[in-house]
């Protein structure tokens, strides 16, 4: 019969050996220089002549026992650098997976929603219509996933290449709104605006498009789950620039992960990631493309039960 091992505990447990080899001979070096430097002095007292001899014998040992430390440090930076080569490519083939999969997801979901709606526009029956209505929630629900995926591939890559023109916010956020009243509605979420007519952004528009359907979608799962009923979005001139704010009165979060959110697959504790869906990337979506438009994004919560409100902010440069 025939043991396979892992080759990554392998190395692990070859690393851990020559530690603690590493560590053993460091002690004894640091024992015997203390050892020896005591010696000499004694000796020196006394005259004695063979303290030379000793010296060149100790000389000796050094060298070959740096030689052994140079051996290991050598070896030490070639499997790291052989790791981190492999680590880089096994994560070039995950993005390029996901890529590939995300684009095949793509065709056949339009081609449900096609039929979906088809088949809610022309059943003549409360059953049809209903399960209709399901199919379309869910195949949007699994397009919002194929394009928060396809999202952070580009921007994982580098691909993603924004072109800046003026964008009227009041415009924008109406249709981020309406995108999401249906199932705001059926959820019993009321979402309320606060934009000025007047306010625009000099930043490519999917940034704002996208920025605003990932915070919107987080707020809506976020009080659907705590059962709350309110998310306002609201667009402020804050010194020289501008700051489009999405707030709601659901779950909330402590607030000192107010960082930690924005990182990529982060979720928030067993109980949430078990009350609300999702892939943990929307929001790294939207620090991502918001900080490549010259802008920053901040988050605050008074803590768990208690709301939050995500904001995306650009300098007075990009304001009109």
């Amino acid at each position: 019969m025939t043991v396979r091992r892992d080759p990554t505990q392998l190395m692990q447990i070859g690393f851990l050996a020559l530690l603690s080899i590493s560590a053993a001979q460091v002690g004894w070096w640091m024992y015997d220089h203390v050892k020896y430097a005591r010696s000499v002095e004694q000796r020196f007292a006394s005259g004695d002549p063979s303290v030379a001899e000793d010296s060149d014998a100790r000389v000796n040992r050094i060298l070959w026992e740096g030689g052994f430390f140079i051996v290991v440090l050598i070896g030490g930076m070639g499997v790291l650098t052989r790791t981190l080569r492999h680590d880089a490519e096994l994560r070039r083939r995950q993005q390029n997976f996901l890529a590939a999969v995300s684009h095949e997801f793509k065709s056949p979901l339009a081609s449900i929603q096609l039929a979906a709606e088809t088949l809610v526009l022309r059943s003549r029956d409360d059953d049809g219509k209903r399960l209709g209505r399901r199919i379309l929630d869910d195949g949007e629900r699994l397009l919002r996933m194929v394009d928060n995926l396809l999202d952070t591939t580009r921007l994982e890559e580098g691909r993603q290449r924004l072109t800046p023109r003026l964008t009227n916010l009041a415009t924008a956020t109406a249709t981020a709104v309406a995108a999401i009243a249906d199932r705001a509605h059926a959820s019993g979420v009321t979402i309320t605006r606060s934009v000025s007519e007047d306010l625009a952004l000099n930043v490519d528009p999917i940034v704002i498009e996208t920025g605003l359907r990932n915070l919107l979608d987080n707020a809506l799962k976020s009080c659907v789950a705590a059962k709350s009923g309110s998310i306002r979005v609201e667009a402020t001139r804050a010194a020289g620039g501008i700051v489009l704010a999405v707030s709601d009165d659901g779950l909330g979060f402590p607030p000192e992960d107010a960082l930690m959110i924005f990182e990529k697959f982060h979720r928030l504790g067993d109980e949430l990631r078990r009350a609300t869906p999702g892939t943990g990337l929307g929001l790294y979506i939207v620090k991502r493309l918001v900080e490549l438009s010259g802008g920053a994004v901040h988050a605050e919560s008074a803590g768990p039960g208690r709301g939050a409100t995500v904001s995306m902010s650009w300098p007075a440069g990009a304001a009109q």
